[in-house]
């Protein structure tokens, strides 16, 4: 039998290595399912700070956001294979994330949108910590950046935001 779980030292809670995600139209997994070839697929729209907004003045928030459109692939088994992206600090291009994800999924092929399960996973995008992070002091696993959602016990799919 197969362990997926880890299990931390500190704090001895179990955190699932693989795990299912829910499919959800017009929310935050509506782009989510598997490719014709069998490999799988989650589009995010996100978004990360350049600075700590603490740091930022109200009036220069908007210039310390970047707006990200994601698109991570896994292979069959669920394991990171690869990510697309495309991101901008401009306010007036910011209205083009949802576009641009969308035309990342159609540059796919046929698809089939449907639940998922995948690895967690952490990655690098020019700069911005990005993926499916677990997190011991939570017992959760968040999407970065921006942690809009999170994933916990009983780890059926379904998320926080």
């Amino acid at each position: 039998m197969f362990n997926i779980f880890k299990k931390s030292k500190e704090t001895g809670s179990k955190i699932p290595k693989r795990i299912s995600i829910m499919r959800m139209e017009d929310y935050h997994t509506h782009y989510l399912g598997k490719t014709n070839d069998g490999k799988l697929f989650f589009g995010s729209e996100t978004f990360a700070n350049k600075k700590p907004h603490w740091e930022v003045k109200p009036e220069l928030q908007s210039k310390n956001r970047i707006d990200l459109a994601i698109l991570y692939l896994f292979d069959k088994k669920g394991q990171f294979i690869e990510s697309k992206h495309w991101l901008t600090d401009l306010d007036e291009e910011r209205a083009n994330t949802s576009k641009k994800l969308g035309e990342m999924v159609a540059d796919l092929g046929k698809v089939t949108f449907c639940n998922i399960k995948i690895e967690t996973f952490e990655i690098n995008i020019d700069g911005i910590k990005c993926g499916l992070i677990p997190n011991e002091e939570s017992e959760s696993i968040d999407l970065y950046p921006s942690n809009t959602i999170s994933f916990q016990e009983p780890w059926n799919g379904e998320y926080y935001t």
